[in-house]
Order: C-alpha cells, then sequence, then structure tokens
C-alpha cells in the first residue's frame, strides 16, 4: 500500500470500515455517516425522534428506539434501516447485516442500503458479499461517483489490482471532477503501474482540486515529492515541505521530508523530521530505522544503537513496510 493513502475512505467508508483500511488518514478527522432525513416512512412523534437522534449521532439511542419502532410497525423498513447503520457505528457488524437485509426484504432497494451493506460486508471480511453490494449502489444511483471511487480504492489497497483500480477510479473521477481524493487516487495507481508521468499529473491535478475548493491534505504534495526524490531531490524538497505544511499531525509527510533532507545532506533537519515521524507514528519502526542510519553517520553510536534495538523490536511485533 502506498505512503498516504491513510484516508482510504472518504465519507462513509472511513467512518464505517474496519482499521484495515481506515489506518487512515489519517488523513483526517474521518467524517461519520452522512445523515440522511426522508428515507422510508417516518411517521408520528417517535419517528421523528429517531431522525433526530440520527442527525445527533447518538448511535445508542438510536439503535433502541429503532427496536422499538420496528416492533411498532414490523413492515416499514426505515427503521430497521437506521438500526443497521446504528449497530454499524457500534461496532456490531452481525446485527448490523441482519436489521439492512430485513430493510431490504421489506421492499429498500437504494443506494445507500446496498452501501451500509458492503461496509457491513468488508468489516466482517466478506470482501466477494462487499463487490457485491458496492456493485449494487452503484446501478441504483448511475451519477453518484462514491461507489466507484470505494471500489476503486478497494481494488487498489486491498486486492492491489491497479489495474482494475483505475478503471473505478476513472469512471469516478469524470462523476466527480472536483473530489481531491478520486484524482489522487488515480494518481496513486497511476504510480503503481509504473506510470510516473501519468501519476505526477494526477497529483498535480489533484491539487489544483484541492486549492480551488480550500482543502488542505498533505498527500498529493507528498506523491509528487515521492515520484522525483530518487532523480531529483532538490525539486521533491519543495513538495515534501508542503505536504508537512499541509498535514502537520500526519508521520509520512515528516518522514518523506526527512527522506528528502538525508539525500540533500541536510542530517540536522533529517534528524528532526524524522523524530517527528517517530513521535507521530511510534508503532512504526521505518522512522526508528532512519534514525538509526543518520546517527550512525554522524558518528553517535550510542543513539544509533538504541535506535536500531527500537527498530528491531518494533519490525517484531508491527512489522515494516
Amino acid at each position: 500500500m502506498l505512503a498516504g493513502c491513510k484516508f482510504l475512505l472518504p465519507l462513509v467508508l472511513g467512518a464505517l470500515l474496519s482499521p484495515v483500511l481506515a489506518q487512515q488518514p489519517p488523513d483526517t478527522p474521518l467524517p461519520q455517516v452522512p445523515v440522511l432525513p426522508g428515507i422510508g416512512n417516518t411517521r408520528g412523534q417517535s419517528s421523528g425522534d429517531l431522525m433526530e437522534l440520527v442527525r445527533q449521532k447518538q448511535w445508542p439511542q438510536v439503535a433502541e428506539l429503532g427496536e422499538k419502532l420496528s416492533l411498532q410497525n414490523l413492515n416499514d423498513p426505515a427503521n430497521y434501516y437506521w438500526i443497521g447503520i446504528a449497530r454499524f457505528q457500534l461496532h456490531d457488524s452481525i446485527a448490523a447485516v441482519r436489521a439492512l437485509r430485513t430493510a431490504e426484504k421489506l421492499g429498500m432497494d437504494t443506494a445507500l442500503l446496498h452501501e451500509g451493506l458492503a461496509f457491513a460486508y468488508y468489516d466482517m471480511n466478506q470482501f466477494v458479499l462487499f463487490e457485491q453490494q458496492m456493485n449494487k449502489a452503484a446501478a441504483q444511483d448511475p451519477q453518484d461517483f462514491k461507489p466507484r471511487y470505494y471500489l476503486g480504492l478497494y481494488y487498489l489497497t486491498i486486492q492491489s489490482d491497479a489495474a482494475n483500480s483505475l478503471k473505478y477510479l476513472d469512471l469516478a473521477a469524470q462523476l466527480n471532477p472536483e473530489d481531491w481524493k478520486t484524482v489522487y487516487q488515480r494518481g496513486s495507481a497511476l504510480e503503481q503501474l509504473g506510470k510516473p508521468a501519468e501519476a505526477r499529473a494526477a497529483y498535480q491535478q489533484a491539487i489544483v482540486v484541492m486549492e480551488r475548493n480550500h482543502e488542505s491534505f498533505g498527500e498529493p504534495y507528498q506523491g509528487i515529492a515521492r515520484l522525483v526524490l530518487d532523480s531529483d531531490p532538490q525539486a521533491a524538497l519543495p513538495y515534501a515541505r508542503q505536504a508537512v505544511e499541509a498535514g502537520p499531525g500526519e508521520a509520512s509527510n515528516h518522514l518523506l521530508l526527512a527522506k528528502v533532507q538525508d539525500r540533500l545532506g541536510n542530517r540536522a533537519e533529517a534528524l528532526r523530521e524524522a523524530r517527528s515521524a517517530a513521535t507521530l507514528s511510534p508503532e512504526d519502526a521505518n522512522p526508528r530505522y532512519l534514525l538509526f542510519k543518520l546517527y550512525r553517520q554522524a558518528g553517535d553510536k550510542s543513539a544509533a544503537e538504541a535506535e536500531l534495538k527500537t527498530f528491531q523490536k518494533l519490525k517484531a511485533v508491527y512489522g515494516s513496510d
């Protein structure tokens, strides 16, 4: 998985999927399930109370009230839908699937229902069912870019199938060219496919989209810096710095800047950024190995040995990319 793909599934997915995908983003505090009033029949004061709880994201109360309403009206799929969303938010994917499938059996057949089922199946590592439901969501709402984005990101990061990923991401970008994450992930797919020029163009376009929409994230800058680091570390430097400026709390931005500074012979700056990366991501072995190399180059044998020991311990426990 490429560095920087931590916001893996924004919008709904980042909040709903397991940490395997949402190691995220990192890129953000991830948003919660979108609140979409008016799904199904919401009749009476009690249904109004349910929707208010949904708007407040009071998921335990949503589940409780939804259960009560479902007993009062066994044929209303909306109650079961919100029970399913609430159970998923409460990390009970099995109960979420049960409730969402009930809503489906009662006649609900919307893109949001199928997305919810897809997320729940993903959380259960039922990837075939995830794909089936996300494709149903795409079919239900052909103009919605998100199901294509989710599928593209899934193929890119889970299946390591960049070619298939690019097909979905191209469709998503055509439907919504103003979503910088889609444009950025196209760059990631192109980079994996060994097309650095096209990848750089996609990363640059993601930056343009971000700036046009007054957003600021480090991943597109990091992508360009990563692409040019080996051939021209001086050209990589301003992009690596912009990545840190846009995402100062993201360890991978500092780690990449440390590598660029190291390549340019700026040891003090490299050490500073590597320490920042290690502090921000204490379970990641990679900053520790870079610190080991930098201290060894500086002739600080004691510090180098300490970092090497820490690196070996972290790698044994957590592994290393």
